[in-house]
């Protein structure tokens, strides 16, 4: 690496965010740490973002502008190619950043060679002031993508190597950061430092609130990508069955919830002899994906259009501690609805 390239490249990609761009970028230009630049790629805006950005005089400052929209994808593989530094740092154009972050990830990356992506929590605003704790180590975070995606992009910092061959893929629109962490995930230890450095604006304009929907549904790739790094048998449990139990949006009958309740052992015998993920932290996943159904099942009256007489039947299915877990759980809800009715 030239001796005159900077320690960071700082990752912007703007689309119409004039009202906010400029909180964003004054969070990067006061961070403690003064050695990065700071690449922001316009993806053809229509009103005053590139403007605002143009004032704002400061030689750290590349701005790169696409004459027509062309979307994140090719802005975030845009901008990944232009980035000259030792790491890679994102922040999305409308959030805002700690003024240590960059300082507080570095001293992780720099002092533990084998992590080479580090986050942290972050704290949402706008609508919201809810803070979202990402799990700490590697294993757990590894485990979670399974569940969703368990770092955030914009607020994280990585090695620019970890990145050199990777190209976001234009297929997984709308879920391409979840994309992102699930194939690099393989590559290098990742890590959460346990505190709120980033704070994540929430406006009914941005990707997550337009497209809610496609997102769910795009999700269900990437986590049958996951899940078959295990090695199951993709014949018996076939990818629009599994996609079906995990999207949960249709009617499934009593063998479709048996097989997948099969799938899930299987899942964690294949992991036990083929160590994919780390052997408790899956176990933790798969449990919580179990209970979750059953749960759904019976405790959601409106669920998939299973009545009493399916649930029933389905008993027949269960293993006697998911027997016990709803048994536990029906005598909590009959004792709650008995301490209502006194103090009622």
């Amino acid at each position: 690496m030239p001796n005159n390239s900077p320690l960071i490249s700082v990752i912007i990609t703007t689309f119409n965010v004039e009202k906010y761009i400029k909180e964003a970028i004054d969070s990067v230009l006061q961070q403690t740490i003064q050695d990065f630049e700071l690449v922001i790629v316009d993806d053809g805006s229509s009103d005053h973002t590139t403007k605002v950005i143009e004032s704002i005089l400061d030689t750290r400052i590349r701005l790169i502008k696409n004459s027509v929209n062309k979307g994140r994808v090719k802005s975030l593989n845009l901008a990944f190619k232009e980035a000259k530094g030792k790491y890679i740092t994102i922040v999305d154009g409308d959030d805002i950043n700690v003024l240590n972050r960059f300082e507080k990830q570095l001293s992780v990356l720099e002092n533990n060679s084998e992590i080479k992506v580090c986050g942290s929590w972050y704290k949402e605003f706008g609508f919201s002031n809810k803070i979202i704790k990402h799990s700490e180590t590697h294993d757990v975070i590894q485990a979670k993508m399974l569940l969703g995606c368990s770092m955030t992009f914009g607020g994280s910092m990585f090695e620019r190597k970890l990145v050199e061959d990777f190209t976001f893929d234009e297929n997984k629109l709308h879920v391409e950061d979840y994309d992102f962490w699930a194939r690099i995930v393989w590559n290098g230890k990742f890590y959460n430092i346990q505190e709120v450095l980033y704070h994540y604006r929430i406006h009914k304009s941005q990707v997550s609130t337009l497209y809610n929907d496609v997102q769910k549904h795009n999700d269900i790739e990437i986590k049958l990508f996951l899940y078959k790094k295990t090695g199951y048998d993709t014949t018996s449990f076939s990818d629009d069955f599994i996609k079906k139990m995990l999207y949960l949006k249709e009617y499934f009958t009593i063998e479709e919830f048996s097989l997948f309740l099969k799938w899930l052992k299987d899942i964690y015998k294949l992991n036990k002899r083929n160590k994919v993920y780390a052997s408790q932290e899956l176990e933790k996943v798969l449990n919580s994906i179990r209970k979750g159904l059953i749960y759904k099942i019976y405790f959601h009256s409106n669920f998939c259009g299973i009545d009493k007489k399916w649930r029933f039947q389905a008993l027949k299915k269960l293993s006697l501690s998911e027997l016990f877990y709803i048994l536990k759980l029906k005598i909590k809800e009959k004792f709650k609805i008995l301490i209502q009715k006194k103090w009622n």
